[in-house]
C-alpha cells in the first residue's frame, strides 16, 4: 500500500497553507507534525494553531499533568507518533517514568501525586466514555479547579483529533523506533 503522506514540502503547499505555514514557523520557529496534514485545510489548520498552542503552553495546568492526559490519549488511539514525542516529554515534566511506562502497558498507575490521577482519571474515564460521576468530578473540582477541568476536556479533544490525524495517515513512530504501544 503506498503511504499516505508523500515526504513533506513547504514549497508545495497552496498559497493559502503557506501563509499559515509560514505564521506558525514565525511565531514559534517550528511547524508542528500534525500540520503537515492539518495543512490540507488551511482554514482549518489556521483555527486550530491558537487553541493547539493555547492547551499546549498557556493552561494553568503544570506540564507534567498536559503530559499525562496526552499519554492517556495517546495509549487509547494507539498513536504511536504521539505518543514516541510525549513519552520522553512526559519523563523531561517530571512524570515518573513508572507511571510513562504503567500507561504505555495500559495498566492503572500509582500515583503519588493527586492532580496527577485526578488528571489520568477524567481523561481515561471519558476516553472510555464512562462519563465523569459526581465523586470524579468532585475530586477533580477540589483538586485542579473548574479551569484545569475545562483545559484537560481541551487537551482531550486537541489531542484526541492529533491521534486521529496521525493513526489515519499512518504515521509511523518519531525517528523510525518500532512501535513502542502493546
Amino acid at each position: 500500500m503506498p503511504s499516505r503522506f508523500p515526504p513533506f514540502d513547504p514549497d508545495n503547499l497552496s498559497p493559502d497553507a503557506r501563509m499559515v505555514y509560514d505564521r506558525i514557523l514565525k511565531e514559534r520557529g517550528y511547524v508542528p507534525g500534525p500540520y503537515q496534514f492539518w495543512l490540507a485545510s488551511p482554514g482549518f489548520s489556521d483555527r486550530i494553531e491558537p487553541v493547539e498552542e493555547f492547551l499546549r503552553h498557556g493552561v494553568s495546568l503544570e506540564e507534567r499533568l498536559v503530559e499525562v492526559v496526552v499519554l492517556v490519549i495517546a495509549k487509547h488511539w494507539r498513536a504511536q507518533y504521539v505518543w514516541t514525542s510525549h513519552g520522553p516529554a512526559a519523563e523531561k515534566a517530571g512524570v515518573d517514568p513508572a507511571i510513562v511506562e504503567a500507561i504505555r502497558m495500559g495498566r492503572t498507575p500509582d500515583f503519588e501525586n493527586e492532580d496527577e490521577a485526578v488528571c489520568y482519571d477524567v481523561t481515561s474515564a471519558l476516553a472510555n466514555g464512562q462519563g465523569l460521576d459526581d465523586a470524579l468530578w468532585s475530586r477533580a473540582d477540589n483538586t485542579i479547579g473548574e479551569v484545569g477541568i475545562n483545559e484537560v476536556l481541551g487537551l482531550i479533544g486537541l489531542y484526541t483529533s492529533v491521534c486521529l490525524t496521525m493513526v489515519a495517515y499512518r504515521m509511523p513512530t518519531k525517528n523510525g523506533e518500532p512501535d513502542p504501544l502493546p
